[in-house]
């Protein structure tokens, strides 16, 4: 508005020339058209040219140069955008933040500092430079050191955000007047400082070892709820080879409450908060670097000898519990067979009883039905039958009887050697004849004791 204003005034001065102008031309003109027609001569002097009049006066041009200066010096109407904050102080001096975007009146003369809603600060080098961070600086070998003593360069970066609390956006703008000199004297310095603290709460190995979302985790806590101070203590611990280390014990300090003892920055009094935090890189010095690829390589070696230990103790065992198996296998298959065979033993000797019980009855049975003919015969003879009958009666007694007595379990008789004979065959046939004799007699003689 106000380049407006000085343009409109410069062409009011234009015009007021080219009136100017116009003005000593008409005149000039005038003399030389009385001059001429006085002296009749045959050579005229030639008139002026007159510039082309504007109708538009001089004055109202630079009077609207003036009004368009007066109103972009007194700026009573100004543009909030999207993203940003205004903190006006008008002439009557009291502050107010414009936060919602869009077209206010934000009064005559007043003063308008812009702020934006948030910014980012990158320490890196120059290589990881971001091109979208607000404020970036070359980050230092020795920014960050572990608990014990190891240096390492940091490269991080952080959004931060400005409150959203007007009495807090006052207090931020009167102490820093705007956010570039925010961020250079306060901001970076304490992330930077947050960063260093963070690394000072672990040691380079355990950070080496996994421990990069642990750094990450300590440097967004710090940030955000404010710097905790640390208990450092040196201690000795045994070692699984029997061996002695000294190592220093970091541990935050705890107030009455148990809670961490906390150290409070302008950060946490004007509430500026963190919103997105991130410990990029990690580069240690050379030797610690070297070191620690040493400690890490024996470590992990160590671990894979222990770990190959505990697989063959495993495999051990392993074939130990499979022989105890294999063996108690096979001797439940023994003692099932001796079993087995006891069993078939006990079933065999009670069949056999059986079978043994059996032929007495059957031989019993059979001497009884002998018996029985025997005794029927008898009362045939007795009721009169021929000797020839008789005769067969008895043969037939006598080999029934015999029969019954040469079973199992029946009367044994001795054997009878003939020797001597001279004619064939006449041996056996004395033999037959005194066998038949006494298996005669034996009927008779049982045939009497049964009557």
């Amino acid at each position: 508005m106000t380049f407006i204003g000085i343009s409109l005034i410069l062409v009011g001065i234009g015009l007021f020339i080219l009136q100017k102008y116009n003005s000593s031309a008409r005149l000039k003109n005038e003399s030389i058209r009385a001059f001429n027609e006085t002296n009749n001569e045959a050579k005229q002097h030639k008139e002026l040219n007159a510039v082309i009049e504007i109708p538009v006066k001089w004055w109202l041009s630079s009077a609207l140069g003036v009004l368009f200066i007066f109103f972009g010096i007194a700026n009573p109407l100004s543009i909030n955008d999207a993203g940003e904050r205004t903190v006006v102080q008008p002439i009557t001096g009291a502050l107010w933040t414009q936060f919602d975007p869009g077209l206010y009146f934000s009064g005559f003369f007043s003063t308008k500092t812009v702020w934006p809603n948030n910014f980012t600060i990158q320490v890196s080098r120059l290589e990881n430079q971001s091109p979208d961070a607000d404020l970036w600086v070359a980050s230092n070998p020795k920014d960050g050191t572990f608990s014990e003593g190891d240096n390492a360069e940091l490269e991080h970066t952080v959004k931060w955000d400005l409150p959203s609390n007007e009495a807090m956006m006052l207090d931020l703008h009167i102490t820093y007047n705007n956010f570039q000199n925010l961020m250079s004297t306060t901001l970076l310095s304490y992330q930077k400082k947050i960063a260093s603290f963070s690394t000072q709460r672990m040691s380079s190995e355990a950070h080496y070892s996994g421990g990069k979302s642990q750094l990450d985790q300590y440097f967004q806590d710090q940030l955000r709820n404010g710097q905790v101070l640390l208990e450092t203590s040196t201690k000795t611990r045994t070692l699984e080879d029997g061996s002695q280390e000294t190592y220093i014990d970091v541990k935050p300090k705890l107030d009455n409450n148990n809670e961490m003892v906390r150290v409070e920055s302008d950060i946490q009094t004007f509430g500026i908060l963190s919103t997105y935090t991130s410990m990029d890189n990690v580069h240690y010095v050379q030797e610690i670097d070297v070191k620690l690829r040493q400690k890490i390589k024996y470590a992990a070696d160590k671990a894979n000898s222990k770990q190959e230990l505990i697989a063959a103790q495993q495999e051990e065992q392993t074939a130990i519990v499979k022989g105890r198996k294999l063996i108690a296998e096979r001797t439940a298959i023994e003692e099932a067979d001796e079993i087995e065979s006891v069993i078939r033993a006990r079933k065999a000797k009670l069949v056999a009883a059986e079978k043994l019980e059996e032929d007495k009855y059957k031989a019993a049975s059979t001497l009884a039905l002998k018996k029985a003919e025997a005794e029927g015969d008898k009362l045939k003879v007795m009721a009169g039958l021929s000797p020839l009958e008789q005769a067969r009666i008895d043969k037939e007694t006598a080999i029934g009887v015999a029969q019954a007595l040469a079973g199992p379990n029946g009367i044994v008789f001795p054997k009878i050697v003939v020797s001597g004979g001279d004619v064939k065959g006449a041996g056996n046939g004395a033999l037959q004849t005194v066998q038949l004799k006494m298996l005669n007699d034996l009927a008779k003689s049982m045939s009497n004791n049964d009557n």
